[in-house]
């Protein structure tokens, strides 16, 4: 699959999804190579655009960077994964013209369907055109990769996908004393993070309170893991309304959280918290790797 890539690499800002109902069916691994720009339009007469390409898959959005003054910009190094949840899913890729002290203007949109590049698996150096107004715009030139998940876990691999559900936390009082949460559980949120100083790859809703005063989220986020015996999860609870926001954390590796339905293990002890606990629970499915 190329070279591997911090796990935090693979987002460009924190998910905010309360649910994913859609489960992971494979990954994209999608290269953006270069572009050519058909010349000037009314927009673009007197400058040479700045472009970068979005590329959009259902709530999956990721970017290139810029290329400055140019109608054949280069993106050989940009290479991207994204998750494909349906065969019935369909790519944007929109090309912007940049502005430091305007407003980016789109030059054109190209699209593809999934299901064709899920039949094939591999396509190289494909030219894609992209329009705006029903007018051709110019062509990306671009590579695709499609590795699909193994549905038994008879070819486990230590590349694959994470179903990571952060379920509740329990005993964030201090301790016998849960009181003081009563009217602050909606103010709570959990944060996950792949490093230690990563930015989140995922932040919870504010949660939901039960009875006993715990803080519920079942909030559920997929991801793309290159280790699965290297990652290691950082989960904070952070109450946002408070001037000391941070009531506890954990961090275990992936391959713990995995194996605990099998063991019974947990909640997870909140480091920082009296009492606290973390109920989260993790989901693995390879991907098949080869390249047909």
């Amino acid at each position: 699959m190329g070279s591997r890539l911090p796990f935090s690499r693979l987002f460009s800002s924190p998910s905010l999804n309360t649910q994913n109902s859609l489960e992971v069916i494979g990954v994209l691994k999608l290269i953006i190579q270069s572009a050519h720009i058909d010349g000037p339009d009314g927009i673009l007469q007197w400058r040479q655009p700045n472009p970068s390409v979005t590329v959009i898959l259902d709530d999956r959005q990721v970017e290139t960077g810029v290329q400055a003054a140019t109608y054949d910009p280069t993106w050989i190094t940009s290479t991207f994964y994204l998750l494909v949840k349906s065969p019935e899913e369909d790519m944007t890729l929109r090309v912007h013209d940049q502005g430091k002290y305007r407003k980016h203007r789109i030059i054109g949109e190209a699209f593809l369907a999934m299901k064709h590049l899920l039949d094939s698996r591999v396509q190289l150096n494909v030219q894609l055109p992209f329009l705006k107004h029903h007018k051709r715009r110019g062509d990306l030139l671009c590579s695709m990769f499609y590795f699909p998940v193994i549905p038994s876990q008879e070819n486990d691999s230590n590349i694959g996908v994470v179903r990571l559900t952060v379920q509740r936390a329990e005993n964030l009082g201090q301790a016998g004393d849960n009181s003081i949460f009563s009217s602050r559980i909606s103010a709570l949120v959990a944060r996950i993070r792949l490093a230690l100083n990563a930015a989140p790859i995922h932040v919870t809703p504010p949660a939901n309170k039960l009875e006993d005063g715990s803080a519920v989220w079942e909030s559920v986020h997929d991801f793309l893991c290159f280790d699965k015996t290297a990652c290691v999860l950082y989960i904070d609870v952070v109450d946002r309304h408070s001037r000391d926001p941070l009531l506890g954390h954990i961090c275990v590796c992936l391959t713990d959280v995995i194996e605990a339905a099998d063991v019974k293990r947990g909640p997870w002890p909140l480091s920082g918290s009296a009492a606290g606990r973390l109920a989260v629970s993790a989901e693995w499915k390879s991907l098949d790797l080869e390249v047909v």
